[in-house]
């Protein structure tokens, strides 16, 4: 497509939602725009695992797995406690099987099945072998669109609109582009420490590891347009990161039976609520950090991924509770009682916490601090089923969508009704849903 200052649609921002909406769309036979501000594609979509949640695909039908978009809406819902929309929230489960389903017929990605749920009622983990990130995929498969021409370095300073109030196009440092519709799909704010400060106080100061261009640009704009917002104080919690360099305990040293610990070697919460009950219980503790337990049996089957802490010195070892809790700092006395107590219902039942530890945790021990970081906000701009941004009243802007860190998620008001995948999949469920009602609406109006 050449360069111009019109288009179809315009979307804003190069991660996984604006690239979905932009492939969708321009594959429906719209001519899209899709205006980056930064100087590469990828987005805090890039910095997401290798991974997505999604139910009833062909995958999973092929492997075997009865699952199906009620059964997820239902996991979502149970977890955040019925606070998201369920209307939102069964339309992005409806839609997470033709969003994997696409990603492996037109994007060309080869997923697995993983086998922890993750707090899912089924195996929904859709993961694949490549180290590049999802975004790496999805930008070649919107490179081979003759529909979609990108332009980088190229931030969106405001949404125009006609006399009528219906969004009109983007203004841009160099130029006003004409639009029919606008997607909204920037990111969250969790690199802006004004936002942060104003919704999410709680997740100052915290590490973010994520995108530095997450800086609300788009819920700005939605905002500055009359569009109402929701759960601005939900965001993805991370409870094992170990910095400075972006590390963290891998998800699955937690399920295996490792238990976090204050530094008075107690225990503080289940620690498979994994990850925002987990987060909101080590956010309450002093320092905001805690220690993550386990023994030689979990040590050696995720080695893999634990040596560089050892060789770092991060990870401590001793052959008995009182010598590591004098390595880490912690307690002697407190975490010696937290063991025992921990052995008594290891394997027969539930302990106080509600959590039943798969075995005992035996000689060797190992033990390293780990603080919770900020991975995504999860509140953002308020949007029906079909991604539109609505006012406060849910009347919708005429032509604005919204997808990704700008629009609200599924996750509830806080963190700890957060999901492995929610984030994902309001990403790539909106930006499809976007792509599609925008596209199908030009076509409506021929």
């Amino acid at each position: 497509m050449p360069i111009a200052d019109t288009a179809d649609i315009v979307v804003i921002g190069a991660g996984g939602c604006g690239l979905m909406a932009a492939l969708v769309a321009a594959r429906a036979g719209a001519s899209v725009l899709l205006l980056e501000k930064t100087d590469a594609p990828g987005g805090g979509t890039a910095f997401s695992s290798r991974g997505i949640r999604a139910a009833g695909t062909r995958l999973q039908r092929e492997l075997g797995v009865v699952d199906g978009a009620q059964q997820y809406a239902a996991d979502i819902l149970g977890r955040n406690d019925n606070e998201s929309d369920a209307a939102l929230t069964r339309r992005l489960a409806e839609v997470s099987g033709p969003v994997a389903d696409l990603l492996t017929d037109v994007v060309g990605i080869g997923f697995s099945l993983g086998e922890f749920v993750f707090g899912h009622s089924a195996r929904r983990s859709h993961s694949w072998k490549e180290s590049a990130p999802i975004t790496d995929f999805m930008f070649a498969a919107v490179q081979r669109e003759q529909n979609v021409e990108v332009r980088f370095s190229t931030p969106v300073l405001s949404i125009e609109q006609d006399a009528s109030g219906a969004v009109a196009g983007v203004k841009t440092e160099s130029a006003t582009i004409s639009a029919r519709s606008v997607i909204l799909a920037s990111g969250g704010f969790g690199a802006s420490q004004e936002l942060l400060a104003e919704y999410i106080p709680q997740a100052v100061g915290i590490p973010f590891p994520g995108h530095y261009g997450s800086t609300g640009d788009g819920i700005k704009m939605g905002l500055a347009l009359g569009a109402g917002a929701a759960a601005l104080g939900s965001f993805q919690p991370y409870p094992a990161y170990v910095g400075p360099e972006k590390r963290s305990v891998p998800p699955e040293v937690t399920l295996a039976g490792a238990v976090m610990v204050s530094r008075q070697g107690q225990r503080f919460v289940d620690e498979t609520r994994y990850p925002g009950g987990l987060s909101a219980g080590i956010l309450d503790l002093p320092g905001k950090q805690a220690c993550e337990i386990f023994d030689d049996r979990i040590y050696q089957a995720h080695c893999g991924s634990l040596e560089a802490f050892a060789e770092r010195g991060l990870l401590r070892s001793a052959g008995t509770t009182e010598e590591l809790a004098d390595a880490l700092g912690i307690d002697a006395g407190g975490l010696s009682r937290t063991v025992v107590e921990c052995n008594v219902t290891a394997g027969n039942g539930p302990d106080v916490f509600g959590r039943t530890l798969p075995a005992p945790l035996e000689a060797p021990f190992y033990g390293i601090w780990v603080k919770v970081a900020l991975y995504h906000t999860q509140g953002g701009l308020m949007v029906n089923v079909d991604a539109q941004v609505l006012r406060p009243d849910h009347t919708p802007i005429p032509n604005l969508y919204a997808g990704g860190g700008v629009a609200v998620g599924v996750s509830g008001t806080g963190m700890a009704g957060y999901l492995p995948g929610n984030g994902q999949l309001a990403s790539l469920g909106l930006g499809m849903i976007a792509g599609e009602h925008a596209a199908g609406s030009l076509r409506a109006s021929g």
